[in-house]
């Protein structure tokens, strides 16, 4: 056996475990070694194809080149991911295409690996981009016979989280004391098919300018053999009407600290560091409680928040709950002239006899009290029973002798608050002498007594008269 024979042989066993181990495939038989007649003299053609499998799971062992027709084995494959896109990009040597067409070929491939490629004394093509079908198989064809690196570039739509690393693949592969010219490959990737979820808790206080906290829960997906976290972030992007305050962040319940395991920019993202992605292994689930304020209430009063979760590049995205708020205008009038009455004094509770959510405060020159927010539910709730304590009338009218009155708020924006009118009576004045009353009968008696005075006169003047 020649020496160039024997380097040939030492290639390819350490190809098919070394850099197919990479690539996650199930087993379909032994890796076998080059047999004495296995050289580049036997190499026919010029250009061979890599096809490329991709499906989900956790990588098995390395696989041979061969295509798998088994059909139980092709079912034990999993589930075949489209869109994944890959690159594949010859190797050179002293900036020449190794050519394994000859024996000097073979000798510059046995000491390349995907990670020296990039750099002296290889290099590497442009390449060309192969995309996975429906199927979860990419072809790449007419290849010149030589040494190819694959990378996988995008993960398409599907949420790996354990990327397959880069592998070499050689054209034609040797196998069984042959050459394959159309190689098979069965890159295998663990994805993360945890569900984050998110949820929001009730106010501090039902007022606007309230603090509402948000929690995120995002369990870790597990990676797989030999893989590392290495990024991990929540982007909480907030409603405009929501203003960040700050946020806990824990592992299985342990707090992390914030600029050593993790930073908080924009609005608002959540972004492990080093330190904090250490923290990751063998745990469970990251919360994140995030405290903002709500400042306004916009056109609704219904305000929503969505969490993307992203585990070395893949994105999760939770469930959207909403904190729902809407304004109140109370009208005070007049009970009989409906005329609008200022000065009334009221406060707001959330229970008859309860806790005052808002107030004192008085109505207008035009009648009214606006309270600008208050909070009436999460997610589907979206009305609350408020009570107003009338504690003071309107100068000149009278305080209700059951001062409680109860509305029901419903969310909406501030210009179109729940309205409610209530009605005072005036208060009575002090009583006035009737006209025609006691006077008048004085009057009366006065003017008859003068009446008859009048005729008794007259008449002792004819008496006296016809005396004479």
């Amino acid at each position: 056996m020649t020496s160039r024979s024997l380097g040939l042989r030492k290639f390819a066993a350490g190809l098919g475990v070394a850099a197919l181990a990479a690539l996650g495939a199930l087993a379909v038989s032994p890796a076998a070694n080059a047999a004495d007649t296995l050289s580049p003299s036997n190499i026919t053609g010029t250009t061979g194809s890599i096809t490329i499998h991709k499906h989900a799971g956790d990588p098995g062992a390395a696989g041979d080149g061969t295509q798998i027709t088994d059909p139980a084995k092709i079912a034990a494959l999993g589930q075949g991911l489209e869109g994944v896109q890959f690159s594949v990009q010859r190797v050179s040597a002293n900036g020449t295409p190794i050519d394994l067409t000859t024996a000097a070929g073979w000798d510059q491939a046995k000491t390349a690996t995907p990670a020296n490629v990039s750099s002296a004394p290889f290099s590497l093509a442009a390449g060309t981009t192969a995309t996975t079908d429906a199927s979860g198989q990419a072809v790449v064809s007419n290849l010149p016979y030589g040494l190819y690196l694959v990378t996988e570039t995008s993960s398409g739509p599907n949420p790996i989280v354990s990327p397959v690393q880069p592998f070499l693949v050689s054209v034609p592969y040797p196998n069984q004391g042959t050459w394959l010219y159309n190689v098979h490959v069965y890159p295998k990737n663990k994805l993360n098919n945890t569900q984050p979820t998110k949820t929001v808790a009730d106010p501090k206080a039902p007022v606007l300018g309230s603090q509402i906290v948000w929690t995120v829960n995002a369990p870790i997906p597990a990676l797989a053999a030999g893989d590392t976290y290495r990024s991990f972030s929540i982007t909480d992007t907030l409603d405009p009407r929501l203003t960040y305050v700050g946020a806990v962040v824990k592992v299985d319940g342990v707090v992390l600290a914030e600029g050593t395991d993790y930073t908080v920019s924009g609005n608002t993202v959540i972004t492990f560091t080093a330190t904090g992605l250490g923290k990751l292994a063998g745990k469970t689930a990251v919360t994140a409680d995030i405290t903002t304020t709500v400042t306004s209430l916009g056109a609704d009063g219904q305000i929503l928040n969505t969490a993307v979760v992203n585990t070395n590049g893949s994105d999760r995205t939770t469930n959207t709950p909403q904190t729902n708020w809407g304004p109140l205008k109370v009208v005070k009038q007049d009970g009989n002239t409906k005329n609008t009455l200022q000065g009334a004094i009221f406060e707001v509770y959330d229970a008859k006899n309860g806790t005052k959510v808002a107030g004192p405060v008085a109505t207008d020159a035009n009648g009214q009290i606006l309270v600008d927010g208050l909070w009436v539910g999460n997610n589907d709730v979206k009305s609350k029973d408020y009570w107003l304590k009338e504690t003071q009338a309107p100068a000149g009218y009278v305080l209700p002798a059951d001062p409680w009155t109860q509305v029901t708020v419903t969310a909406n924006g501030q210009a179109s608050p729940t309205s409610i009118t209530i009605s005072n009576t005036q208060q009575f004045g002090p009583n006035l002498p009737l006209t025609g009353g006691a006077g008048s009968t004085l009057f009366a008696v006065i003017g008859g007594l003068l009446v008859v005075a009048g005729i008794s006169a007259i008449l002792v003047r004819r008496v006296r008269a016809r005396r004479h």
